[in-house]
């Protein structure tokens, strides 16, 4: 997996796919080893994270992200999905793409949903989720 070694975002993000991925999938920074793969333009290591695999095969942007849960065995449907059910790819490329071009602030999101360290997530998410249920519930109560 070739990422964006100056994106903090997907810094946060590789340390935790490497806890679902475990030891088979290498991560590597495209700053790192954009020499070794000459046919991929340094522009394309940009804009997307590559998954390269052993047979040659590289996967781009939620493809990449998908087929390193599938090598795990996590949830092999992502990367099946992908590739045969346009409407799943659309919505996968089109969501990619929003954070892609929204990494700062998908970043600040991420850590008020996870906390600060990937390697040890707090469940954030569940107390914002928690208050948003006591609103609504008081809501409809007082209404």
């Amino acid at each position: 997996m070739v990422f964006d070694g100056n994106c903090g975002f997907c810094k946060y993000w590789v340390i935790r796919w490497k806890k679902i991925s475990g030891l088979g999938v290498d991560y590597k920074p495209y700053q790192e080893v954009a020499a070794n793969f000459k046919d991929i333009e340094e522009d394309h290591f940009k804009e997307a994270v590559r998954y390269i695999d052993v047979d040659g095969s590289i996967y781009n942007g939620p493809d990449a992200a998908y087929i390193t849960y599938f090598n795990k065995n996590q949830v092999k449907f992502l990367h099946q999905w992908y590739v045969s059910k346009p409407w799943f790819k659309v919505l996968s490329d089109v969501a990619y793409q929003f954070v892609a071009d929204n990494r700062n602030t998908m970043s600040k999101i991420t850590i008020r949903l996870f906390g600060k360290n990937p390697a040890n997530p707090k469940p954030y998410w569940k107390y914002y989720l928690l208050g948003l249920m006591l609103i609504i519930t008081s809501l409809t109560i007082l209404l």
